[in-house]
């Protein structure tokens, strides 16, 4: 069934992969976060009609069906907070979750606003009240980058159980970088001066932004751990990129997690270019193992004995890969061409690799 709607329109290929890596995470982060506390909040930002042309879920719609459909009731209190500005878009998402039968530990509150004026409103009630949020998942999907300051990201993020999930939009924020007008919104997005690119090739350029946002939020947002998905147009360019933050390894093991269903290259992109309805992800290439072996080796070959967990917690927060490569496709390897010694193993036989695992790197012969 298609929607006629001016403030309803087609889910694009690159919307649908962002949606997959939304709910894959909120599928992990629910049942997680709601094991451990009494009150969790999701937060859709720029949460917009709820659905498609063709009737397609919308992200408000996913997280509630991420809520309702996990296998065991999710048993603590779980508040939605869905803001969206535009007032028919706002009419739709406010209608067609009325459809829905809630339980009675599922709050909705739907806000008719601008994201960043009624989030500083709210972060400024909770300063006065002196307390602190809930443990929050923030989804900041905007269109642009007018409404989304840093200063918004770095408040939210000082609640150190706070994660997010940001659409980056590159594409525009790399075209108007220069453009004297939109400075002070730039400027407001980075939370910081931003170096002149004039001159600078269309890679050193995305390299430079694409980073410069990232140490923000290590830096100035603290965020303990960023991972960053890269989004391609039609025209093969970078559109914009997913960008999550966290303070917590399972979450950052969870989210890559996510990001391998949706690209199980490991190159962490997506592209309308190459997108294939009837192929739910971009890529059926194998992941560059050798590049994971690279890293690993040229990391910890001069460092001595090395304990299995600090590999694993290596290969977690400074790699693009998750534990589950480690073994069968590096470290198997490695200790066949004699790359590696195990100094000491509860193993009970060769090419096991058990927690108490002592591996040393040798250099190459």
């Amino acid at each position: 069934m298609s929607y006629r709607h001016s403030s309803i329109w087609e889910l694009e290929p690159h919307t649908q992969a962002k949606h997959q890596v939304l709910r894959k995470y909120l599928d992990a982060w629910l049942p997680i976060m709601s094991s451990w506390n009494a009150r969790i909040v999701y937060i859709d930002g720029f949460a917009g009609p709820g659905i498609y042309d063709k009737g397609e879920d919308g992200s408000p719609v996913i997280a509630i069906k991420a809520a309702l459909e996990h296998i065991q009731p999710i048993q603590s209190q779980l508040v939605f907070y869905f803001i969206e500005n535009d007032q028919e878009r706002f009419k739709i998402l406010n209608s067609l979750l009325k459809d829905y039968e809630l339980p009675f530990n599922f709050k909705i509150a739907i806000r008719n606003d601008k994201f960043d004026e009624h989030l500083t409103e709210v972060l400024d009630t909770v300063d006065s009240q002196n307390s602190r949020f809930a443990p929050t998942f923030a989804f900041i999907d905007p269109f642009g980058y007018s409404h989304t300051p840093f200063s918004i990201v770095k408040r939210l993020a000082s609640n150190p159980r706070c994660e997010m999930l940001i659409t980056f939009m590159y594409e525009e924020i790399n075209r108007f970088w220069d453009v004297p007008s939109e400075k002070e919104r730039l400027d407001r997005l980075f939370g910081c001066m931003r170096p002149p690119l004039e001159g600078k090739l269309p890679e050193e350029r995305r390299t430079i932004i694409h980073d410069l946002y990232l140490n923000q939020l290590r830096t100035d947002a603290h965020f303990k751990f960023v991972r960053s998905f890269e989004m391609i147009n039609k025209g093969n360019r970078t559109d914009y990129f997913l960008i999550f933050g966290t303070n917590h390894q399972l979450g950052l093991v969870k989210m890559k997690e996510s990001m391998w269903k949706v690209d199980p290259s490991g190159a962490f992109q997506f592209s309308d270019a190459t997108a294939n309805p009837n192929q739910p992800t971009l890529f059926s290439l194998e992941p560059n193992f050798p590049s994971l072996s690279k890293s690993l080796t040229t990391t910890f070959v001069d460092s001595g004995p090395v304990d299995i967990k600090e590999i694993e917690d290596f290969t977690i927060e400074q790699t693009p890969f998750l534990t589950s490569h480690i073994r069968k496709r590096v470290l198997i390897p490695l200790e066949k061409e004699s790359r590696i010694i195990v100094v000491s193993s509860p193993r009970k036989s060769r090419f096991r690799y058990p927690p108490g695992t002592v591996i040393r790197f040798l250099p190459r012969p």
